[in-house]
C-alpha cells in the first residue's frame, strides 16, 4: 500500500477508468434500451435488458473489488 499523502502514478489511474468504464457503459446503454422496450410493452425485452444491466453492475462491483485487492485502495 502507499503512503497517506502520496498520489497513485497516472497509470493505474488509466487501469482503473480502463476497467470501470466499459460495465458502467453498458449499463447506461441497456438501461437506456430496457426504458425503450418498456415504453413500448415489450416486456420480454425489457426484462432480458434489465437482467444485463445487473450484470453490467456484478462485472463493475467485481472489477472494482479485483483492483482494490491487486492495488490498493
Amino acid at each position: 500500500m502507499r503512503p497517506l499523502g502520496e498520489k497513485e502514478p497516472p497509470i493505474i489511474r488509466a487501469l482503473r477508468l480502463f476497467l470501470g468504464g466499459p460495465p458502467v457503459l453498458m449499463l447506461l446503454i441497456a438501461s437506456t434500451f430496457a426504458g425503450l422496450a418498456a415504453a413500448q410493452g415489450r416486456w420480454v425485452w425489457a426484462s432480458v435488458l434489465g437482467g444485463m444491466a445487473l450484470v453490467a453492475v456484478g462485472l463493475y462491483l467485481w472489477q472494482r473489488w479485483v483492483v482494490r485487492r491487486l492495488l490498493g485502495p
